[in-house]
Parts: C-alpha cells; structure tokens; sequence
C-alpha cells in the first residue's frame, strides 16, 4: 500500500481531536435557551443557502463580524458561547481555558490587521483578515490532520498523471493548482478556506507566527494576498481543475474508506476483495447520503427563496408599488413568490444519481490508486485547448439565443404588467434559483466519472436556464456582500435576541446561585 494512505490511518487511529480534562471546567449554558438558538441557527443557515460542511466556519465569521462591529468585550468567551448555544457543540464539553486559546488567535490577527500597509480598501482587508481568522478558530476547536495528509497523497497522485511542459506552467504554479483543484473538489473548500491553506503554504512559519514574522507579512500584504487571489481565480475553470474533477471520484470514495477503516489495520485494504467490498459499501453509502443531501438542499433552497423574497417584497415591492403606482400588482406579486420555489422543486425531480456501470468503474480504478499510487486514466499532457470555427459560431448562437429568451422573458412580465421591480425580482430569483440548481445537480454528480447523457426535457429546461444560471452565478458571489436580508437578520434579529438570550442565562445563573445560598 502506497505509504501516505498508511500515514493517513494511523493519523486517523490517533483521533487529532482536542484532548480534554475530564475534570476541568467547561462551558455550560441553559439547555432550554440553548434551543431557541440553535432553531434560530438552522432557519439562519437557511437565508445564507450554503453547504452544510461551511455552518461552522461561517458561524464563527458571522458571529465575531457582529461582535466586532457593535465593539463588543470578551470576543472569545461571546464566541464559544454562542456556538455552544447553537448546538455545534455539546453542552459542557469546551474547556474554559480555550477562551484564552482563542483569545490570542484573536489578537494575533489584530496585531497584523492593525499594521498592514496596503492600497486596497479597508473593507477588503477587514473581510480577508476576518475569513482567515475564522478558519484558524475552526481548525483549533475541530481539528483534522488526517485531511492534510491525505490531502498530500491525493496531490502526489494527481501531480503524477499531469505532465505539463514547464514552458506552459511552471512547477511551483502546477503544484499550487493541483493543490486549489483538490481542496475544492475533495473538501468542497470556499476561498477563506482556500486562502488559508494557501496562506500556510507560502508561509511556513504560520500559524505559529511571532511579531517580527507579523510585522514582514503586515508589509507584504498586498504582493502576498495578490498573488494568492490570482492563484484562486486561475484555478476556478482551469484546464487543470476540469482534469481533475473528472478523475476526484474514486479519490473519494477512497477518502470514505480510510475514514471507515480507521480503526484497522492498513493491511486489509491490500486486498482486492476486501477493497471492492468496502467501496461497494461507502458508494451505496454515499448515494444514499447525496439523495438526501439533494432532498434537503431542495428543501432549504425554497424556503431560502421564500423568506428573502417576502422581506423583499416587505421592504422594496410593496412600498414602491403604493406610493408611485397606487396600487399593488397581486399577480405580479404572487408569481414572484411562488413561481422560483415551483421551477426547482420541478428542475429537482430531472436530477439523477449515476448509475451502476460508473460504481464498477470507480472500483477498477481505486485498485490501481491503492497497489500502484497512480491513477489509470489518461494524463494530462497540455493546457491548450483547440477551438475551431464551429466552436465560435455555437457560441454566437448560444448567445444570441440567451439574448432571445431573455428578452422573451421581459416582453411576457410586461405583458402581465410587472413594475421595474417586479421585473428584477423576478430575474433576480429565478436567476438564484437556476444556479442553486445547477449546483445541486453537481452535488448528484459528485461521484461520476462516465458522463450520463440528460434526457430530452432535461437538456431544453438546461438550455433555457443557462443564460440564468450565468446570472446567478455572477449575484450569488455578490450576495454575501450586498445582502440587505443577511444584514437585517445579523443586526437588527439576531443582535438583540443574542442578547437578550445571554440577560436570560446571567439571570438564570444568578438566582440558581442564590438558591443554593440557603439549601
């Protein structure tokens, strides 16, 4: 076996997680207020529509922003407690002394905020230095060594089926792509996360960093950031990404095994018939769990659509149309609502999982990338990519027709007498959801390595929403920024009833000391 899977197991048998006193004091918080927030956290999670493996991280973000932002004491006490409240943590099971822990991450990345000499707007700096902060805190409360190492082999793997001319590539970028390539397909990393992993890449001495080591990165920001940022955007529709998101997944399922085998030996998976097996097994698992992560994603997505849509229409339709039109456009206003929940429960139900031959063809791979540490496809041997006359005059046409169908579009919502903001409720919405369903049905794909040919209604209802899905994708990395919904529930919700959540527990805790004064 190739010895970075057996380094991999054995990273896994000595369970990288936090080791804990028994008897040393943990944060407790009320059970029953605990609750209340952690319902508020899912219908949160909700409005942000974002992959379930991301709650963490972007909670702490979301947290330490508000704190932040209202200039609020004992950052990292507030954090822990909030994430305990909210349930992704058990209750009484965080040492207290991670408050201090997280207290010193907390002021390192002050420390270099605070002398970073750089052009661009505060705001940027502000947004990077706290999506790294967030990372970092993730990574000390949940820890996973076993995912680095595994990353390295699966980087070994793929660096060895890509034989691109240096004249194309030069060997250090290869390596950083192949490494963005792999994060982002095996562990569905966002760019926080791929920052940081690039961020410890360039600098070794991170994240256990001191003054002068700060003070050098605080006046490299900007060459540092820069050349990070170019290496992200390059690698998001590269030649290289397509290569290996075609060959991640046996890679995989390969990750899913050695998390099951854990506890084992490394031996067994020397065995053919217990690796077809185990494979056979995890991708049955797996299918299971992409089903429902579809079903659940589809769930999530309308009532995302539907809660932002009726706060927009609270703030921005409604009050628009009774002041200038003197009126309210009902149909207009009940299309907008329903019509973008409707179109993806319909889109979700053409959404297929791949079918056995491709489970029979992982399995014959995974055996090569076991026994030899290689994969049996086709290398990748050139970036350069031919495209004839016949690729330019589709493009035209595909154009052209996006043109066709969106001014279709338009000509119909007026026919209906929608109001300029209807009108651009309407594509703002149907644009999201397109895109939220573009991505659930890679999610369905996940494991594909043979291509399944769409149906005949699949590939038309695919055609018309292209040219929203290219729009929905454009807003939804956009969103998080402009979010006006995100901004009210943050500030104006979520602040206040945090608060009052903490006043309920300091009561709660000051009248049970009082009672044990006199039992």
């Amino acid at each position: 076996m190739h010895q970075a899977l057996t380094k991999t197991i054995e990273e896994l048998k000595s369970k990288s997680r936090l080791e804990t006193d028994p008897y040393e004091a943990k944060i407790k918080v009320n059970e029953s207020l605990s609750r209340a927030a952690f319902y508020y956290e899912k219908l949160r999670n909700v409005l942000e529509y974002q992959d379930e493996h991301l709650f963490l991280k972007n909670a702490i973000k979301r947290i330490l922003k508000r704190r932040t932002a209202l200039k609020e004491p004992g950052l990292a006490k507030k954090l822990l407690h909030e994430l305990v409240w909210a349930q992704y943590f058990k209750n009484d099971t965080l040492p207290t002394r991670f408050e201090e822990e997280i207290d010193q991450i907390i002021r390192k990345y002050s420390f270099i905020k605070d002398h970073i000499k750089s052009r661009q707007p505060q705001g940027k700096i502000s947004e990077t230095i706290l999506g790294l902060l967030s990372c970092e805190i993730e990574e000390f409360l949940s820890p996973a060594k076993e995912k680095i190492e595994y990353a390295k082999f699966v980087e070994e793997i793929l660096e060895k089926n890509i034989k691109i001319d240096e004249k194309e590539i030069p060997r250090k970028t290869l390596k950083i792509q192949i490494q963005i390539s792999t994060y982002r397909l095996l562990f569905k990393a966002d760019n926080d996360q791929m920052t940081y992993v690039l961020l410890k890449n360039y600098l070794k001495f991170w994240p256990e960093i001191n003054k002068e080591e700060a003070k050098y990165l605080s006046g490299s920001y900007d060459a540092i950031f820069k050349e990070m940022e170019n290496e992200i955007a390059r690698g998001a529709n590269s030649e290289i990404f397509k290569y290996i998101k075609r060959n991640i997944p046996p890679l995989m399922v390969l990750w899913d095994i050695i998390l099951k085998s854990g506890g084992s030996r490394p031996e067994q998976l020397e065995s053919p018939k217990i690796v077809r097996d185990k494979a056979t097994l995890v991708i049955s698992s797996r299918n299971k769990q992409i089903r429902k992560r579809v079903v659940r994603s589809i769930v999530r997505g309308v009532f995302f659509i539907l809660l932002t849509k009726i706060i927009l229409a609270l703030i921005l339709e409604l009050p628009y149309e009774a002041r200038y039109l003197g009126q309210v456009n009902y149909t207009a206003l009940v299309t907008n609502i329903t019509l973008p929940p409707l179109l993806m429960i319909i889109s979700g139900l053409f959404i297929k999982l791949p079918k056995l031959d491709n489970t029979k063809t992982i399995i014959n791979i995974l055996e090569d990338i076991i026994v030899k540490g290689e994969l049996p496809t086709r290398k990748l041997l050139t970036l350069k990519t031919e495209k004839g006359k016949t690729y330019f005059l589709f493009n035209l046409i595909y154009i052209l027709l996006s043109l066709a169908i969106i001014s279709l579009v338009v000509w119909g919502l007026l026919a209906l007498k929608f109001n300029v903001i209807s009108i651009i409720l309407f594509f703002l919405f149907i644009s999201f959801v397109s895109f939220l369903t573009f991505r659930i049905r890679n999610t369905a794909r996940e494991l594909e390595v043979k291509t399944t040919e769409d149906s005949l209604i699949s590939g038309v209802l695919s055609f018309v929403l292209l040219p929203f899905v290219v729009i929905g994708k454009y807003l939804s990395d956009r969103w998080s920024q402009y979010n006006v919904t995100l901004f009210f529930w943050d500030f104006i919700i979520e602040a206040p009833f945090k608060s009052i959540i903490g006043v309920f527990e300091a009561w709660l805790s000051f009248t049970r000391e009082k009672r044990e004064e006199f039992e």
